[in-house]
């Protein structure tokens, strides 16, 4: 007998507070992370963003110890809301899910997460393999939910083909680039954009949350002169015309909300007509509490394809 078929479901219940995961990539030292952590949860933040691979070439695990070392001595390990990743190439394999998994839990001294998601893709591994792997966590309790980071959309869609097809847990989240500016090349090997018309239309049948880093565009939107896209570091992954015309425009929309250009950024990235928990990347208490108002703000239909295309005048409010 063929196997039942199942409903889409809605994507799992979202973090508490504002709809923004804190990027924990940056911070291997308790000095450094600490007090960007502590003015996150000050202002409503529950959700990071964590990942086995995160400081790997400091120290392995320092990013995940310093985590764990911040929510131990605040005595919040049972608040957070963790996303973790593991899997990273070349270890994107099947059978090094669970280590380092639990590598993760030992270095940031908990026993669950409430998501979990493949770091990479490895397309010489069928997807049943690893749906197959993840479906075997979930069941023990270890994870709430599974997602892919950086996959492609034929992938993810062959993932939850083959999880329908043999009655297993759908993906519920995805964690690939997304932003106003376009990443015209890849930041990183491997990595993955949703900002396609085929993703937008996939996402925006609702049955999975989209996690996106880079979420305000690496800290162009910050340039002192928008021009400097086209001659600085962030030029090869971001600079295109079109890009250069975002900064400018984010600019003016900023002046009129009183709003950062980032936040106008990152508003925009929280504006989709789909559901979006942003990775956002501070590095300073003052950075986080500029992205902490931003979340709050939401753009007008006019505002956000406007940002975007540039098409027409400025939307009046």
């Amino acid at each position: 007998m063929p196997p039942v078929p199942q409903p889409s479901p809605a994507p799992p219940p979202g973090p508490d507070g504002p709809p923004l995961l804190l990027g924990t990539s940056a911070f291997g030292q308790n000095e450094r992370g600490f007090p960007v952590f502590d003015a996150y949860w000050e202002g409503g933040g529950r959700a990071f963003d964590t990942a086995w691979l995160y400081g790997h070439a400091y120290g392995p695990g320092c990013c995940e110890r310093t985590f764990g070392a911040w929510a131990q001595s605040r005595g919040v390990e049972k608040d957070v809301w963790v996303l973790a990743k593991g899997a990273h190439t070349p270890e994107c394999l099947p059978d090094r899910v669970e280590g380092q998994l639990g590598e993760s839990f030992e270095r940031m001294g908990r026993d669950s997460a409430a998501l979990y998601m493949l770091h990479r893709d490895n397309t010489d591994v069928p997807v049943g393999e690893f749906v197959t792997v993840l479906t075997d966590l979930m069941n023990r309790g270890l994870i709430q939910g599974y997602g892919m980071s950086n996959w492609t959309l034929e992938r993810v869609t062959e993932a939850a083909a083959y999880a329908r097809e043999h009655g297993l847990p759908l993906p519920t989240g995805i964690s690939n680039q997304y932003s106003l500016i376009d990443m015209v090349h890849p930041i990183y090997p491997g990595t993955e954009t949703s900002r396609t018309p085929a993703w937008r239309a996939w996402l925006s049948e609702g049955n999975v949350r989209l996690y996106p880093w880079a979420s305000q565009g690496r800290g162009a939107h910050a340039l002192a002169d928008p021009d400097e896209l086209r001659t600085g570091p962030l030029a090869e992954s971001w600079y295109s015309e079109a890009n250069a015309a975002r900064l400018h425009r984010t600019r003016l929309l900023a002046e009129r909300t009183g709003l950062s250009a980032t936040g106008i950024a990152l508003a925009w990235t929280l504006s989709q007509p789909f559901p979006v928990v942003a990775l956002i990347g501070p590095r300073l208490p003052e950075e986080v509490r500029d992205s902490l108002a931003a979340a709050a703000h939401r753009l007008t239909d006019a505002e956000r394809d406007w940002l975007e295309t540039g098409e027409g005048e400025l939307p009046p409010r």
